[in-house]
C-alpha cells in the first residue's frame, strides 16, 4: 500500500497535524521570549549593577594665559593636581591628571618644573614636589 492510502491507514494525517502544532506553538513561544528579553535583561543589569557612588566635582582650576616655560605660572597650575597625588609620584600620574584637566603643554610645563628643581626625583621614576626651591 503507498500513497495517501497508507498515511490514511496509520493515522499519519494526525501525526502531521500534530507536528505542525508543536513547529508553531516553538515559534509562539520563541517569539514571546525574544519580545520580553528587554524586560529581562534589564531585570538582570539591575540586580548585578553595583550602587554607584556619583563623583565628586574636580576643582575648578584657573589657568593663567601665559608662557609654559615660566616656573611660577607652572608652579601655580600645578599645585592643586600635585596634591591629589601622594607625596611621592610618578610624572605619567602627574601627565594623566594634567591631561584629565584639560591643562594646555602639560609635556612643557612638567619639565619646566623639572628644569627649576621643582620636581626632584627619588630614583626608580618616582618624583617629589618642592614647592619652594631655590634655582
Amino acid at each position: 500500500m503507498y500513497g495517501f492510502d497508507a498515511i490514511s491507514d496509520n493515522n499519519g494525517w494526525f501525526i502531521a497535524a500534530i507536528g505542525v502544532s508543536i513547529v508553531f506553538t516553538g515559534l509562539i513561544v520563541l517569539s514571546l521570549v525574544i519580545a520580553q528579553l528587554h524586560k529581562v535583561l534589564a531585570l538582570v543589569e539591575k540586580l548585578t549593577s553595583k550602587s554607584e557612588k556619583i563623583p565628586e566635582p574636580k576643582p575648578d582650576i584657573r589657568i593663567p594665559p601665559a608662557d609654559p616655560n615660566d616656573v611660577e605660572t607652572a608652579v601655580q597650575v600645578f599645585t592643586p593636581l600635585i596634591e591629589e597625588l601622594s607625596s611621592e609620584f610618578q610624572l605619567s600620574e602627574l601627565y594623566a591628571l594634567a591631561k584629565e584637566y584639560h591643562l594646555p603643554h602639560p609635556h612643557l610645563s612638567i619639565r619646566c618644573l623639572l628644569e627649576s628643581g621643582r620636581l626632584q626625583p627619588l630614583g626608580d621614576g618616582v618624583f617629589v614636589f618642592v614647592p619652594n626651591c631655590q634655582e
